[in-house]
């Protein structure tokens, strides 16, 4: 099963201070609902992944922007389980009202599909995409005592010696992010594969391990202490809170792996709702404040159009089902 890899101990640990400074720095004032606009009551937003973890700090960053910008309360409800599937089958079958949202990770729209028979749901075709809210790179690093410092050096290493690699979430973004760099590279190495990443980093830190694939702020601290040698983020380019990291496509042209966070709907929701909610979110999530805390976990602000959505989701089930498929990669 798919697990939800969270940001790690500073950014749960930080999580309250973040929900603080959003609703602080958000400079619009709450605009009230007239009688029969929406939202008129408080609206559900489905969260399939458990609290403390990537997707949920997500989906109350979005919820306090648009309880702030609509005047209403934004109620995250966490609804975990099947890599996803369980909360996001729960907002595919809701009244097509604006009154149930879901704040989806590339899981249950982009990939799952790929991965489970029966899910419940259409991730293409049952929802309307409203806004991405964030995305987050991940990082490939290496034990020190493989020798190597950058993409290019672990790959003419691998081609000599069958190297380990451990991954934090079997079909998620860490597993296809590593799964990407060994088909592009031309290497094979030996898969292990972890529940998150408390249990694989011990592992990696030992040098049990050969190198490992996370979420960039659950890497960065053993990177920046030497523990660690950052071979590169995942990301198309260079992350700002550390220039001097490669990005791996600086080796592997064309390479580029992000686990994005964004707000979809029921598929028959009102345009009127689905366009009310996007302009909200865009607007909050440009806002310094909120901005700026989340560069400052890791994580890239987006706010964007619902056609510009919806093609990401689109394109990111045609690659991944392209790399799953090539991989052989199976659920245990």
């Amino acid at each position: 099963m798919t697990r939800e890899t969270p940001f790690g101990p500073r950014i749960a640990a930080s999580r309250r201070g973040l929900l603080a400074g959003i609703a602080t720095g958000l400079a619009a004032p709450a605009a009230l609902a007239a009688p029969g606009e929406w939202p008129a009551r408080p609206v559900r937003l489905i969260c399939p992944f458990p609290a403390g973890g990537t997707t949920d700090i997500c989906a109350r960053i979005a919820a306090e922007i648009l309880a702030t910008a609509l005047g209403q309360p934004f109620v995250v409800d966490n609804r975990s389980g099947a890599g996803g599937n369980i909360g996001a089958a729960q907002a595919a079958r809701a009244e097509p009202d604006g009154y149930t949202l879901l704040l989806s990770s590339p899981g249950p729209l982009s990939i799952n599909a790929h991965l489970y028979r029966e899910m419940g749901f259409d991730g293409l075709r049952d929802f309307a995409p409203i806004s991405q809210v964030a995305e987050v790179p991940n990082l490939i690093a290496a034990h020190p005592r493989l020798g190597v410092r950058d993409a290019a050096g672990l790959i003419a290493l691998a081609k000599t010696r069958r190297l380990t690699y451990g991954e934090t979430s079997i079909g998620g973004s860490t597993h296809l992010a590593a799964e990407l760099f060994r088909i592009q590279a031309g290497i094979e190495a030996e898969h292990i594969s972890y529940r998150g990443s408390a249990d694989m980093m011990p592992d990696l830190l030992a040098g049990r391990i050969d190198y490992g694939s996370d979420n960039l702020p659950s890497m960065m601290p053993h990177v920046r202490s030497g523990a660690l040698v950052g071979i590169g983020v995942t990301s198309a380019g260079r992350w700002s809170g550390a220039p001097a990291l490669p990005a791996i496509a600086e080796t592997l042209p064309g390479y580029e792996v992000t686990a994005w966070f964004g707000v979809v709907a029921p598929r028959a929701t009102p345009p009127a709702i689905l366009q009310k909610a996007q302009a909200a979110l865009a607007a909050g999530l440009r806002q310094p404040a909120v901005a700026s805390r989340l560069l400052e976990l890791g994580a890239i602000p987006l706010g964007d159009t619902a056609e510009n959505f919806a093609a990401r989701i689109r394109a990111e089930h045609e690659k991944w089902g392209g790399v799953i498929r090539q991989a052989g990669i199976r659920l245990q």
